[in-house]
């Protein structure tokens, strides 16, 4: 007859209690005091339930999990150790039960994440005693996979990686093991999930291809309808690349969970791995439902290119606002870079994949040297994993590789100002490349400061000559540095270091997906803020392509021109408030003259203030991106407005009607024959109907120069003219001929100023270029 026994009242059995329960298989209850509240440990059968052969049953995984279960919940180590000095007790009478080395398993699992790496020791040991009792039996193997995560790998980076690369690491060993719980039991949950996991987390000898048989030699099995298996398929498939297996997966579990935030989240993978733009939508779903679980997920692919001050947002955020976060951040970069909404975010997740696939580090454990000043705190990719995450596929790429120097890259991302440059060595670890500031810098420490203390030995040995030249289509500086002498190359070698240096301070606080092209399209831009009406102002942009650079398409009316205008206008708080995205066939009866240009003009509709602006234009062969460019659109408030200078030449045929009925001019070429009058046009706004102002237009050289010229007047304005108006309220448009006639060819800046009769002024500028 069976009897409950009564805890004491200290919440313990006493081991005499014990030791007759285990004569007796009795039930016992043994429970644990946690914060002053007393918690069950173990409801079922503690002992007794013997070593039988075959698969474990039905009734012996109920018990374990109940335990697993209630010693998850106590966080005393004290009650938790009492427990274990009771179990081992009963081992040593029971070494022949499997179900006593599983509980003593478990419980060393949870002693070992409360605290103490030793505790994930004894629990492999004691599931390596069940698989050996009972090979068949899951737990044993899902047990020892458990702990031989806990255990990990040894702390020297060096030691590490060389045991993952042999497959000897924590992770490899762990997905073994979890490998052979799903091999025994194909319906196992908790082995076929871990394995999928495990294989997932491995940075190399991935066993996604075991996991995977796994996944579906389980189809069949009621296991395969339990959603977190759903899910494991789903990301395994995806992972090994068969994106249309992984969709069915992902369809069926949204089908009965579609609020599961980790399945919508590999949906948006799935979809953007097709490269599909709609994978936007089940990723913003996603993140609206995420817990703290998935929610790190999410912050896990996209920390690498979030600022703090995002993280920091998104801490205090509610759920609706972490969308509008995230989604913002994401379409202010779609329109920087002039790409359709979604873009960008499709773009990050091919990044991270190809980042996965060949900058992981082999260990999380880095060491970083004195030379190394950048020192990142990223433990999942090297240092070209993260320049890659932020800036793309590098425009060039060099590299080094003799014996007895280090493997080592250089990577160059073109820019319109100074390029980014980055320089990447593999000291410590073969797959750990690390930022530095000179290509020196590859050659060592001694090395590096014996050349910048000038060692002609080393300067000239084949070794610097032969680095320098792998790099000469990085940057100039590399062939100049070849023919310099010594006292050439101290100066070469501090620019060039300060470009490397300046390039990580750039590089690693920014991202950036420029528009690329197979050709670049040396056509002018101009972007000119004037042109205002009733509804508000304009923003102009006109183009130049030289006819070099054109191919036209024959047609019965002669040549077809397709060019592809895109543009974006963003606010100071980065929102987009304009943009236009046209594709224009100009239509020629002859071919376009290779000195000659094809002209094109766009009007914008924008609102006052300081706005950016950035304009595409590409044909079918070539393309160009401008530089962001500031303007100030005029009006919207009280006090005197001038819009921007609208300069032309009735050379470049590009007119434009304004509001007023006026013809305006542009020329984005910005040169202007002397034999031919400059045709300027500007508005006047902000003042009242009837009040009086002064316009004052002058045109000089730019003040730079000598200073001989700067103190004997050589900067004195070519022209100047001055007159008075009554301003009609509203918009004043301003047309005006000047002659070039008496002007001598080379640069000027052409300056008009209006004043108030409060003395209020306002000034633009325009660089001009006068030619014969």
């Amino acid at each position: 007859m069976r009897r409950i026994l009564t805890p004491t009242t200290d919440g313990l059995l006493t081991t005499e209690r014990l030791a007759m329960a285990t004569l007796q298989g009795v039930p016992t209850t043994p429970s644990l005091t946690h914060s002053g509240r007393t918690i069950a440990v173990a409801t079922l059968l503690l002992f007794g339930a013997g070593a039988t052969a075959g698969a474990q049953s039905r009734e012996q995984r109920i018990n374990i999990e109940a335990f697993r279960d209630s010693i998850g919940r106590g966080r005393d180590t004290s009650s938790l150790k009492a427990l274990e000095r009771h179990l081992i007790a009963v081992a040593r009478e029971q070494r022949a039960d499997p179900m006593v080395h599983l509980r003593l398993g478990f419980l060393s699992l949870r002693l070992g994440d409360i605290g103490g790496r030793s505790h994930y020791e004894e629990a492999a040991s004691e599931f390596q005693w069940v698989v050996d009792l009972q090979p068949r039996w899951p737990y044993g193997w899902f047990g020892l996979g458990l702990a031989e995560f806990g255990v990990g790998d040894a702390d020297m980076p060096l030691v590490q990686g060389l045991r993952t690369m042999l497959g000897k690491d924590a992770l490899t060993r762990a997905a073994n093991a979890f490998a052979r719980s799903a091999e025994v039991d194909p319906e196992f949950v908790d082995g076929l999930v871990e394995l999928a996991n495990t294989a997932l987390q491995q940075r190399i000898n991935s066993r996604a291809d075991v996991a995977l048989a796994a996944l579906r030699r389980a189809a069949g099995t009621p296991a395969a309808g339990h959603p977190a298996v759903m899910l494991a398929r789903g990301q395994v498939e995806r992972a090994v690349g068969s994106l249309d297996s992984a969709r069915v997966a992902l369809d069926a579990l949204l089908r009965i969970q579609p609020g599961n935030a980790r399945a919508l989240r590999e949906m948006a993978l799935v979809r953007f791995a097709k490269g599909r733009l709609d994978g936007g939508d089940p990723w913003y779903r996603g993140v609206a439902i995420a817990d703290a679980g998935a929610m790190a997920e999410y912050l896990t692919d996209i920390g690498p290119v979030l600022p703090d001050s995002a993280f920091r947002l998104l801490d205090v955020a509610s759920l609706a606002e972490r969308v509008s976060i995230l989604r913002r951040f994401w379409t202010m970069r779609d329109n920087d870079e002039l790409h359709r909404p979604g873009e960008r975010l499709r773009e990050h997740y091919r990044r991270l994949d190809h980042a996965r696939r060949n900058f992981r580090l082999v260990t999380p454990n880095r060491q970083f040297d004195i030379a190394e000043r950048y020192r990142s705190r990223q433990t999942e990719f090297d240092d070209r994993g993260i320049i890659y995450i932020r800036h793309g596929t590098p425009d060039d790429r060099a590299a080094y590789n003799i014996p007895g120097v280090e493997p080592n890259e250089t990577w160059r991302y073109q820019r319109d100002g100074d390029d980014l440059v980055f320089h990447f060595v593999a000291r410590q670890d073969v797959q750990d490349f690390r930022l530095v500031e000179s290509v020196f810098d590859v050659l060592g420490f001694a090395a590096t400061v014996a050349l910048r203390g000038g060692s002609d030995s080393l300067l000239q040995s084949d070794l610097v000559n032969g680095l320098l030249r792998s790099r000469e289509g990085i940057d100039p500086v590399y062939s100049r540095l070849l023919g310099a002498g010594r006292g050439g190359s101290a100066q070469l070698q501090t620019a060039e270091r300060t470009l490397g240096r300046l390039s990580i301070v750039e590089g690693t606080s920014s991202d950036s997906w420029r528009p690329r092209f197979a050709e670049s399209l040396p056509a002018r831009i101009e972007t000119v803020a004037v042109g205002q009406d009733a509804t508000g102002p304009s923003l102009q942009l006109a183009f130049a392509v030289p006819g070099s650079a054109l191919s036209g398409k024959p047609s019965s009316a002669g040549f077809v021109y397709p060019i592809r205008m895109r543009a974006v206008v963003m606010d100071a708080q980065g929102r987009m408030v304009a943009s236009i995205d046209t594709t224009r066939a100009f239509v020629t009866s002859i071919e376009v003259p290779a000195r000659e240009h094809l002209l094109g003009h766009a009007a914008l509709r924008v609102p006052p203030g300081d706005l950016t602006v950035r304009v595409a234009l590409e044909t079918d062969d070539a393309g160009m991106v401008t530089s962001r460019d500031t303007v100030h659109v005029a009006g919207g408030g009280q006090g005197i407005g001038l819009s921007d200078l609208a300069i032309g030449s009735r050379t470049v045929q590009l007119p434009w009607v304004s509001a007023s009925g006026d013809t305006a001019w542009a020329n984005p070429l910005a040169t202007f024959p002397t034999t031919l009058p400059l045709q300027l046009y500007f508005e006047v706004t902000g003042l009242a109907r009837a009040t009086p102002y002064r316009i004052d237009i002058t045109m000089a050289r730019p003040r730079s120069g000598s200073v001989f010229r700067r103190i004997f007047g050589g900067n004195g304005a070519a022209i100047r003219v001055g007159f008075e108006g009554t301003h009609p309220g509203g918009i004043a448009a301003v047309a005006r001929t000047i002659s070039l006639a008496e002007i001598k060819p080379g640069d000027y800046v052409l300056e008009v100023t209006v004043t108030d009769q409060a003395g209020n002024t306002a000034t633009r500028r325009r660089n001009v270029s006068v030619v014969r």
